[in-house]
Protein backbone atom coordinates (compact mmCIF):
# COMPACT_ATOMS: atom_id res chain seq x y z
CA UNK A 1 0.00 0.00 0.00
CA UNK A 2 1.51 3.29 -1.09
CA UNK A 3 2.13 5.81 1.63
CA UNK A 4 1.09 9.41 1.17
CA UNK A 5 3.93 11.93 0.89
CA UNK A 6 4.90 13.68 4.09
CA UNK A 7 3.40 17.13 4.53
CA UNK A 8 5.81 20.01 4.45
CA UNK A 9 5.92 22.15 7.51
CA UNK A 10 5.38 25.86 6.94
CA UNK A 11 8.59 27.74 6.62
CA UNK A 12 9.29 29.83 9.68
CA UNK A 13 10.84 33.27 9.43
CA UNK A 14 14.57 33.36 9.71
CA UNK A 15 15.67 34.02 13.28
CA UNK A 16 17.80 36.82 11.86
CA UNK A 17 14.62 38.78 10.93
CA UNK A 18 13.35 40.96 13.76
CA UNK A 19 9.69 41.43 14.70
CA UNK A 20 9.92 45.06 13.61
CA UNK A 21 11.10 44.02 10.16
CA UNK A 22 8.18 41.60 9.85
CA UNK A 23 5.76 44.40 10.76
CA UNK A 24 7.46 46.73 8.30
CA UNK A 25 6.97 44.17 5.51
CA UNK A 26 3.16 44.25 5.74
CA UNK A 27 1.72 45.85 2.58
CA UNK A 28 0.33 49.34 3.23
CA UNK A 29 -3.18 48.38 2.12
CA UNK A 30 -3.34 45.53 4.66
CA UNK A 31 -1.82 47.73 7.35
CA UNK A 32 -4.51 50.35 6.78
CA UNK A 33 -7.19 47.66 6.90
CA UNK A 34 -5.91 46.46 10.27
CA UNK A 35 -5.79 49.96 11.72
CA UNK A 36 -9.27 50.83 10.47
CA UNK A 37 -10.72 47.94 12.48
CA UNK A 38 -9.11 48.92 15.78
CA UNK A 39 -10.57 51.17 18.48
CA UNK A 40 -8.93 54.58 18.25
CA UNK A 41 -6.95 54.12 21.48
CA UNK A 42 -5.42 50.87 20.24
CA UNK A 43 -4.80 52.30 16.78
CA UNK A 44 -2.79 55.18 18.27
CA UNK A 45 -0.73 52.78 20.38
CA UNK A 46 0.47 50.92 17.29
CA UNK A 47 2.87 53.82 16.64
CA UNK A 48 5.41 52.15 18.92
CA UNK A 49 5.49 48.88 16.98
CA UNK A 50 7.80 49.81 14.12
CA UNK A 51 8.84 52.55 11.77
CA UNK A 52 6.12 51.71 9.21
CA UNK A 53 3.42 51.87 11.89
CA UNK A 54 4.61 55.11 13.47
CA UNK A 55 1.77 57.66 13.26
CA UNK A 56 0.28 55.64 10.41
CA UNK A 57 -3.14 55.77 12.12
CA UNK A 58 -3.28 59.53 11.52
CA UNK A 59 -3.56 59.08 7.76
CA UNK A 60 -5.66 55.92 7.61
CA UNK A 61 -8.78 56.80 5.61
CA UNK A 62 -12.17 56.26 7.22
CA UNK A 63 -11.06 55.50 10.75
CA UNK A 64 -13.78 54.80 13.33
CA UNK A 65 -13.80 57.24 16.27
CA UNK A 66 -16.11 55.98 19.03
CA UNK A 67 -15.71 57.79 22.32
CA UNK A 68 -16.94 56.14 25.54
CA UNK A 69 -18.86 58.33 27.96
CA UNK A 70 -16.45 60.30 30.11
CA UNK A 71 -13.66 60.46 27.52
CA UNK A 72 -11.50 63.53 28.28
CA UNK A 73 -12.12 66.24 25.72
CA UNK A 74 -8.35 66.74 25.40
CA UNK A 75 -8.04 63.23 23.96
CA UNK A 76 -10.65 63.97 21.32
CA UNK A 77 -8.96 67.30 20.53
CA UNK A 78 -5.58 65.60 20.07
CA UNK A 79 -6.89 62.88 17.77
CA UNK A 80 -8.83 65.27 15.54
CA UNK A 81 -5.91 67.69 15.39
CA UNK A 82 -3.78 64.97 13.75
CA UNK A 83 -6.44 63.64 11.37
CA UNK A 84 -5.73 64.30 7.69
CA UNK A 85 -8.12 61.79 6.10
CA UNK A 86 -11.90 61.29 6.22
CA UNK A 87 -13.48 59.66 9.27
CA UNK A 88 -15.78 56.68 8.85
CA UNK A 89 -17.69 57.20 12.10
CA UNK A 90 -17.62 59.77 14.90
CA UNK A 91 -19.74 58.76 17.88
CA UNK A 92 -20.07 60.56 21.22
CA UNK A 93 -22.89 59.28 23.50
CA UNK A 94 -22.81 62.07 26.09
CA UNK A 95 -21.66 65.66 25.59
CA UNK A 96 -22.09 67.71 28.80
CA UNK A 97 -22.71 71.45 28.86
CA UNK A 98 -19.04 72.16 29.62
CA UNK A 99 -18.08 70.64 26.23
CA UNK A 100 -20.70 72.31 24.04
CA UNK A 101 -18.20 74.83 22.64
CA UNK A 102 -15.64 72.09 22.11
CA UNK A 103 -18.16 70.04 20.16
CA UNK A 104 -18.42 72.94 17.73
CA UNK A 105 -14.67 72.72 17.15
CA UNK A 106 -14.90 68.94 16.68
CA UNK A 107 -17.62 69.41 14.09
CA UNK A 108 -15.57 72.05 12.28
CA UNK A 109 -12.65 69.66 12.07
CA UNK A 110 -14.85 66.80 10.87
CA UNK A 111 -16.34 69.05 8.22
CA UNK A 112 -12.85 69.86 6.93
CA UNK A 113 -11.61 66.25 6.66
CA UNK A 114 -14.97 64.60 5.93
CA UNK A 115 -17.13 62.25 8.00
CA UNK A 116 -19.53 59.52 6.87
CA UNK A 117 -21.42 58.68 10.07
CA UNK A 118 -22.09 61.12 12.91
CA UNK A 119 -23.79 60.41 16.25
CA UNK A 120 -23.97 63.17 18.87
CA UNK A 121 -26.02 63.14 22.07
CA UNK A 122 -26.04 66.33 24.11
CA UNK A 123 -27.10 66.85 27.71
CA UNK A 124 -29.82 69.48 27.98
CA UNK A 125 -29.76 71.77 30.99
CA UNK A 126 -32.22 73.87 32.95
CA UNK A 127 -31.87 77.63 33.20
CA UNK A 128 -33.75 80.11 35.36
CA UNK A 129 -36.40 82.03 33.45
CA UNK A 130 -37.98 84.31 36.01
CA UNK A 131 -39.33 82.09 38.74
CA UNK A 132 -39.35 78.99 36.52
CA UNK A 133 -36.60 76.64 35.36
CA UNK A 134 -36.83 76.05 31.62
CA UNK A 135 -34.88 73.51 29.55
CA UNK A 136 -32.19 74.80 27.22
CA UNK A 137 -30.48 72.96 24.40
CA UNK A 138 -27.23 73.35 22.52
CA UNK A 139 -27.51 74.81 19.04
CA UNK A 140 -25.61 72.62 16.61
CA UNK A 141 -22.92 74.47 14.67
CA UNK A 142 -23.94 75.46 11.15
CA UNK A 143 -20.86 73.73 9.71
CA UNK A 144 -22.99 70.57 9.82
CA UNK A 145 -24.15 71.63 6.34
CA UNK A 146 -20.55 71.32 5.13
CA UNK A 147 -20.40 67.61 6.05
CA UNK A 148 -21.43 66.56 2.57
CA UNK A 149 -20.00 63.04 2.88
CA UNK A 150 -22.53 62.17 5.58
CA UNK A 151 -24.35 58.89 5.03
CA UNK A 152 -25.69 58.59 8.61
CA UNK A 153 -26.75 61.52 10.82
CA UNK A 154 -28.02 60.71 14.32
CA UNK A 155 -28.66 63.59 16.74
CA UNK A 156 -30.16 63.56 20.24
CA UNK A 157 -31.22 66.50 22.44
CA UNK A 158 -30.02 69.59 20.62
CA UNK A 159 -31.31 72.40 18.40
CA UNK A 160 -30.81 72.36 14.65
CA UNK A 161 -29.69 75.52 12.81
CA UNK A 162 -31.61 77.04 9.94
CA UNK A 163 -30.66 75.88 6.46
CA UNK A 164 -28.24 78.22 4.67
CA UNK A 165 -29.31 79.82 1.44
CA UNK A 166 -28.66 77.56 -1.54
CA UNK A 167 -28.16 74.39 0.51
CA UNK A 168 -28.58 71.47 -1.91
CA UNK A 169 -28.95 68.69 0.68
CA UNK A 170 -26.74 65.82 1.77
CA UNK A 171 -26.21 63.84 -1.45
CA UNK A 172 -24.99 60.65 0.29
CA UNK A 173 -27.34 60.66 3.30
CA UNK A 174 -29.15 57.32 3.66
CA UNK A 175 -30.10 57.44 7.38
CA UNK A 176 -31.46 60.40 9.36
CA UNK A 177 -32.38 59.98 13.04
CA UNK A 178 -33.51 62.93 15.16
CA UNK A 179 -34.63 62.52 18.78
CA UNK A 180 -35.67 65.50 20.92
CA UNK A 181 -34.17 67.83 18.34
CA UNK A 182 -35.55 71.36 18.13
CA UNK A 183 -36.14 73.51 15.07
CA UNK A 184 -36.45 77.09 16.40
CA UNK A 185 -37.10 78.40 12.90
CA UNK A 186 -39.81 75.86 12.18
CA UNK A 187 -39.95 72.50 10.45
CA UNK A 188 -39.72 73.97 6.97
CA UNK A 189 -35.95 73.51 7.19
CA UNK A 190 -36.37 69.83 8.05
CA UNK A 191 -38.80 69.41 5.18
CA UNK A 192 -36.29 70.96 2.75
CA UNK A 193 -33.39 68.88 4.12
CA UNK A 194 -35.33 65.62 3.72
CA UNK A 195 -36.60 66.39 0.22
CA UNK A 196 -33.16 67.50 -1.01
CA UNK A 197 -31.40 64.37 0.32
CA UNK A 198 -32.36 62.12 -2.56
CA UNK A 199 -30.57 59.01 -1.24
CA UNK A 200 -32.48 58.94 2.06
CA UNK A 201 -33.70 55.41 2.90
CA UNK A 202 -34.26 55.43 6.69
CA UNK A 203 -35.93 58.24 8.66
CA UNK A 204 -36.55 58.34 12.41
CA UNK A 205 -38.23 61.35 14.05
CA UNK A 206 -38.98 61.29 17.78
CA UNK A 207 -40.32 64.11 19.96
CA UNK A 208 -39.24 66.98 17.75
CA UNK A 209 -39.55 70.51 19.12
CA UNK A 210 -40.84 73.43 17.11
CA UNK A 211 -42.13 76.98 17.86
CA UNK A 212 -45.50 76.52 16.14
CA UNK A 213 -47.32 73.25 16.70
CA UNK A 214 -49.84 74.12 13.97
CA UNK A 215 -47.19 74.39 11.25
CA UNK A 216 -47.90 72.18 8.24
CA UNK A 217 -44.98 70.34 6.66
CA UNK A 218 -44.50 67.41 4.32
CA UNK A 219 -42.17 64.40 4.16
CA UNK A 220 -41.11 63.96 0.53
CA UNK A 221 -38.66 61.06 0.19
CA UNK A 222 -39.28 58.86 -2.87
CA UNK A 223 -36.48 56.39 -1.94
CA UNK A 224 -37.47 56.03 1.72
CA UNK A 225 -37.66 52.40 2.89
CA UNK A 226 -38.11 52.70 6.67
CA UNK A 227 -40.01 55.37 8.58
CA UNK A 228 -40.52 55.88 12.33
CA UNK A 229 -42.44 58.84 13.75
CA UNK A 230 -43.24 59.25 17.44
CA UNK A 231 -44.28 62.40 19.27
CA UNK A 232 -46.40 63.63 22.14
CA UNK A 233 -47.91 66.20 19.80
CA UNK A 234 -49.62 66.27 16.45
CA UNK A 235 -47.23 68.64 14.71
CA UNK A 236 -48.90 69.14 11.35
CA UNK A 237 -47.18 66.28 9.57
CA UNK A 238 -48.20 65.27 6.08
CA UNK A 239 -46.65 62.48 4.03
CA UNK A 240 -46.13 62.47 0.29
CA UNK A 241 -46.15 59.27 -1.77
CA UNK A 242 -43.52 56.78 -0.56
CA UNK A 243 -43.23 54.26 -3.42
CA UNK A 244 -40.18 52.45 -1.94
CA UNK A 245 -41.54 52.13 1.63
CA UNK A 246 -41.03 48.72 3.25
CA UNK A 247 -41.54 49.33 6.98
CA UNK A 248 -43.28 52.09 8.96
CA UNK A 249 -43.92 52.73 12.66
CA UNK A 250 -46.20 55.67 13.50
CA UNK A 251 -47.42 56.87 16.90
CA UNK A 252 -50.83 58.51 16.47
CA UNK A 253 -51.70 58.68 20.17
CA UNK A 254 -52.31 62.44 20.27
CA UNK A 255 -53.98 62.86 16.89
CA UNK A 256 -57.58 64.04 17.14
CA UNK A 257 -58.53 64.82 13.55
CA UNK A 258 -60.02 61.67 11.98
CA UNK A 259 -59.38 62.78 8.39
CA UNK A 260 -55.75 63.57 9.21
CA UNK A 261 -55.32 60.06 10.66
CA UNK A 262 -56.83 58.48 7.55
CA UNK A 263 -54.63 60.61 5.26
CA UNK A 264 -51.44 59.64 7.11
CA UNK A 265 -52.17 55.92 7.13
CA UNK A 266 -53.20 56.00 3.45
CA UNK A 267 -49.72 57.24 2.53
CA UNK A 268 -48.19 54.09 4.03
CA UNK A 269 -49.89 51.81 1.50
CA UNK A 270 -46.64 50.39 0.07
CA UNK A 271 -45.34 49.06 3.41
CA UNK A 272 -44.82 45.34 4.05
CA UNK A 273 -44.53 45.87 7.82
CA UNK A 274 -46.72 48.41 9.58
CA UNK A 275 -46.85 49.37 13.28
CA UNK A 276 -49.49 51.86 14.46
CA UNK A 277 -50.26 53.29 17.90
CA UNK A 278 -53.85 54.47 17.63
CA UNK A 279 -55.55 57.16 19.76
CA UNK A 280 -58.43 56.39 22.09
CA UNK A 281 -61.72 57.32 20.50
CA UNK A 282 -65.36 56.29 20.69
CA UNK A 283 -65.54 56.68 16.91
CA UNK A 284 -64.44 54.42 14.09
CA UNK A 285 -61.27 56.32 13.17
CA UNK A 286 -60.66 54.44 9.92
CA UNK A 287 -64.16 54.42 8.47
CA UNK A 288 -63.04 56.57 5.55
CA UNK A 289 -59.98 54.42 4.74
CA UNK A 290 -60.20 53.17 1.16
CA UNK A 291 -56.53 52.77 0.22
CA UNK A 292 -55.42 49.24 -0.69
CA UNK A 293 -52.48 47.74 1.21
CA UNK A 294 -51.64 44.87 -1.12
CA UNK A 295 -48.00 44.63 0.05
CA UNK A 296 -48.82 44.47 3.76
CA UNK A 297 -47.69 41.22 5.38
CA UNK A 298 -47.36 42.16 9.05
CA UNK A 299 -49.56 44.57 11.03
CA UNK A 300 -48.99 45.61 14.66
CA UNK A 301 -51.63 47.73 16.39
CA UNK A 302 -51.41 49.38 19.79
CA UNK A 303 -55.06 50.25 20.33
CA UNK A 304 -57.42 50.87 23.27
CA UNK A 305 -59.92 48.04 22.97
CA UNK A 306 -62.76 49.69 24.85
CA UNK A 307 -65.73 49.74 22.48
CA UNK A 308 -67.12 48.37 19.28
CA UNK A 309 -65.64 51.24 17.25
CA UNK A 310 -62.15 49.95 18.09
CA UNK A 311 -63.06 46.58 16.59
CA UNK A 312 -64.45 48.19 13.48
CA UNK A 313 -61.31 50.32 13.01
CA UNK A 314 -59.27 47.12 12.80
CA UNK A 315 -61.61 45.64 10.21
CA UNK A 316 -61.50 48.73 8.01
CA UNK A 317 -57.72 48.42 7.80
CA UNK A 318 -57.46 44.63 7.56
CA UNK A 319 -60.07 44.28 4.82
CA UNK A 320 -57.86 46.50 2.63
CA UNK A 321 -54.85 44.21 3.22
CA UNK A 322 -55.71 40.98 1.36
CA UNK A 323 -52.22 39.49 1.80
CA UNK A 324 -51.88 40.11 5.56
CA UNK A 325 -50.24 37.14 7.29
CA UNK A 326 -49.34 38.37 10.80
CA UNK A 327 -51.59 40.41 13.10
CA UNK A 328 -50.19 41.64 16.43
CA UNK A 329 -52.51 43.61 18.72
CA UNK A 330 -51.52 45.29 21.98
CA UNK A 331 -54.58 46.29 23.98
CA UNK A 332 -54.72 49.58 25.82
CA UNK A 333 -55.79 50.55 29.33
CA UNK A 334 -59.52 51.00 28.77
CA UNK A 335 -61.76 48.10 29.76
CA UNK A 336 -65.27 49.55 29.82
CA UNK A 337 -68.25 47.32 29.09
CA UNK A 338 -71.17 49.74 29.18
CA UNK A 339 -72.64 48.71 25.84
CA UNK A 340 -73.62 45.42 24.29
CA UNK A 341 -71.58 43.97 21.46
CA UNK A 342 -73.84 43.72 18.43
CA UNK A 343 -72.60 40.71 16.50
CA UNK A 344 -74.57 41.95 13.47
CA UNK A 345 -72.21 44.90 13.24
CA UNK A 346 -69.31 42.47 13.07
CA UNK A 347 -71.04 40.20 10.58
CA UNK A 348 -71.50 43.20 8.33
CA UNK A 349 -67.71 43.23 7.89
CA UNK A 350 -67.65 39.74 6.37
CA UNK A 351 -65.98 39.42 2.98
CA UNK A 352 -64.70 36.51 0.94
CA UNK A 353 -61.05 37.49 1.34
CA UNK A 354 -61.17 38.92 4.88
CA UNK A 355 -58.33 37.30 6.91
CA UNK A 356 -57.88 34.84 4.03
CA UNK A 357 -54.07 34.93 4.25
CA UNK A 358 -53.81 35.32 8.02
CA UNK A 359 -51.55 32.67 9.59
CA UNK A 360 -50.59 34.19 12.96
CA UNK A 361 -52.39 36.32 15.57
CA UNK A 362 -50.86 37.63 18.79
CA UNK A 363 -52.87 39.62 21.35
CA UNK A 364 -51.32 41.24 24.45
CA UNK A 365 -52.97 42.46 27.66
CA UNK A 366 -56.13 40.45 27.10
CA UNK A 367 -58.75 40.76 29.88
CA UNK A 368 -61.43 38.65 28.14
CA UNK A 369 -64.06 41.40 28.03
CA UNK A 370 -67.03 41.20 25.65
CA UNK A 371 -65.35 43.19 22.89
CA UNK A 372 -62.22 41.06 22.88
CA UNK A 373 -64.18 37.82 22.93
CA UNK A 374 -66.35 38.96 20.02
CA UNK A 375 -63.26 39.86 18.02
CA UNK A 376 -61.56 36.50 18.75
CA UNK A 377 -64.71 34.61 17.79
CA UNK A 378 -65.02 36.51 14.52
CA UNK A 379 -61.38 36.05 13.49
CA UNK A 380 -61.42 32.33 14.28
CA UNK A 381 -64.45 31.94 12.05
CA UNK A 382 -62.95 33.89 9.14
CA UNK A 383 -59.22 33.06 9.15
CA UNK A 384 -59.16 29.71 7.39
CA UNK A 385 -55.34 29.58 7.16
CA UNK A 386 -54.87 30.28 10.85
CA UNK A 387 -53.52 27.37 12.87
CA UNK A 388 -54.47 27.16 16.52
CA UNK A 389 -50.86 27.07 17.75
CA UNK A 390 -50.27 30.42 16.03
CA UNK A 391 -53.00 32.15 18.05
CA UNK A 392 -51.50 33.60 21.21
CA UNK A 393 -53.20 35.67 23.90
CA UNK A 394 -51.25 37.17 26.77
CA UNK A 395 -53.03 38.36 29.89
CA UNK A 396 -52.03 41.58 31.62
CA UNK A 397 -51.49 40.33 35.14
CA UNK A 398 -51.65 43.82 36.55
CA UNK A 399 -55.38 43.97 35.74
CA UNK A 400 -57.50 41.03 36.92
CA UNK A 401 -61.00 40.79 35.43
CA UNK A 402 -63.71 40.19 38.02
CA UNK A 403 -64.92 36.75 36.89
Amino acid sequence: MATSPARRRPRLPSPDISAAEILDSIPPAILDEILSRLPIRDAARTSVLSRAWRRRWESVPYLVLRWPRGTPSASIDAVLAHRTCPVSEFRHPYIPEAEFRLSDLWLLRLASVGVQSLYLKFKWFEKADGIFMTPHFHMLHSCIFSCLQLAVLDLVTCDFPGLPSGFAGFPNLTTLSLSEVGFPRGLGGLEAMISSSSSLQRLRLEDLRMPDEDEQWVIHAPNLQRLLISSEFDYGLQIDDLPALEEAEINLRDYVDVQEIVNLISRLDQARILQLSMPFSMDNLLEGLSQSFVNLKSLSLDIPFCCLSCLLSIFYLVRNAPNLEVLDIKLGDYYEEDEEVDIDDLNAQRADDLFSSLTSVHMKNVTWNLYEMAFIQFVLAEARQLELENWKCRKNYFITPQR
